[in-house]
């Protein structure tokens, strides 16, 4: 039988422009409700992108660099709405986090899209701009744009690496653990994969626009975007334990006990305990959820303690300190005389000492 009325005629089938933006703005409800709640990192990552231009690529269009800024902080702020998720986490900056306002399945569906957005930037507006400069051949455009999309994809499929291993760990941790830890090799691996993404696509991106590239090496400057990103783990890690502001910040003291991350101070603790007995592990093991941590502050203040008095604390900080000195001698290693970066590498070193 023929249906004559298989489409409503109702229906427009065409999406228009007017219909796309009306769907954004009720989707993004998650995203823009986090861009709302005061951070406490003051842009970082944007200080970097500035501070890596004026060190090596001296770009003069503003709009480059405030194009390729925004799209770093679309992947990173999009990253933040699943992370709570895959976390199990209630707070953020201090504020319910969006999941817990907008649920659940939205917010994964909005953290995915905004991703999308950021690649669909970089496919259409970075292309644009490099046609912009003096220098810019049309006949290479093709070229650009391919490379900016592998840089793209590639960071994302890095940052989705990194997070899937810290995530296996996290909830195989009793598996793990019979099985060996992961060595502290390997844990600086995943955060170079999870967190120096973003720092990577500073450089690699910046790097499309340069005109002169006789200040800088596309390696050595990956080799730098890498320690950052270790560097910037490895100080959240610290923070995490011995920062009382920091805990303020993120809504509890010791958060990444609640969440029974595998972070650098407790992986060194588990590598070098002597028992399984200790406070560590009476959190991470018999405490084997993050709402029985939650309902459970006494036993994350005795862990927080105990991690205190070791030893692993110190040897956080030590490697902190250790890796800003790699990346200020890779800085260094270039004549020219902007001294911002350093600055910036500088004050991520500027944590409080352990048990002070």
């Amino acid at each position: 039988m023929m249906h004559n009325n298989i489409l409503n005629p109702d229906i427009e089938l065409i999406i228009s422009d007017s219909a796309c933006k009306q769907a954004r703005s009720e989707i993004t409800q998650p995203y823009d409700y986090l861009l709302r709640i005061p951070g406490n990192n003051k842009n970082i990552r944007y200080k970097f992108l500035i501070a890596f231009n004026e060190k090596f690529f001296h770009i003069e269009h503003e709009e480059i660099l405030y194009e390729i800024g925004d799209i770093i902080g679309i992947f990173h702020n999009a990253s933040l709405l699943i992370d709570d998720i895959e976390d199990d986490s209630t707070l953020r900056r201090g504020q319910p986090c969006a999941h817990i306002k907008f649920g659940t399945p939205s917010t994964i569906n909005c953290g995915n899209y905004m991703y999308f957005i950021a690649l669909r930037k970089g496919m259409d507006v970075l292309p644009r701009l490099w046609t912009l400069l003096p220098s810019s051949d049309t006949l290479k455009l093709s070229g650009v744009k391919e490379k900016t999309m592998k840089i793209l994809v590639d960071e994302m499929l890095n940052l989705h690496q990194g997070q899937g291993l810290d995530i296996y760990w996290r909830d195989n941790l009793r598996e793990v653990m019979h099985n060996g830890l992961p060595s502290i090799a390997e844990y600086l691996q995943m955060i170079m994969n999870k967190t120096g993404g973003l720092f990577r696509l500073s450089v690699k991106l910046l790097g499309l626009f340069a005109n002169d590239t006789s200040n800088w090496d596309s390696d050595s400057l990956v080799r730098l975007a890498n320690l950052l990103g270790i560097i910037y783990q490895i100080r959240d890690d610290y923070l995490n334990l011995a920062d009382v502001r920091y805990s303020e910040m993120k809504g509890f003291a010791g958060e990444d006990l609640i969440e029974g991350k595998l972070s650098l101070p407790v992986l060194h603790s588990l590598l070098n305990s002597k028992g399984d007995t200790t406070p560590l592990h009476h959190v991470l093991f018999e405490l084997d959820s993050p709402e029985k941590r939650r309902n459970d502050l006494q036993s994350i203040k005795l862990a927080i303690d105990y991690l205190q008095a070791g030893p692993s604390l110190n040897y956080t900080y030590e490697t902190l300190q250790d890796y800003i000195r790699r990346a200020k001698h890779l800085i260094l290693e270039y004549p020219h005389p902007s001294d911002l970066l350093l600055r910036v590498v500088e004050g991520l070193g500027a944590v409080v000492e352990p048990n002070h």
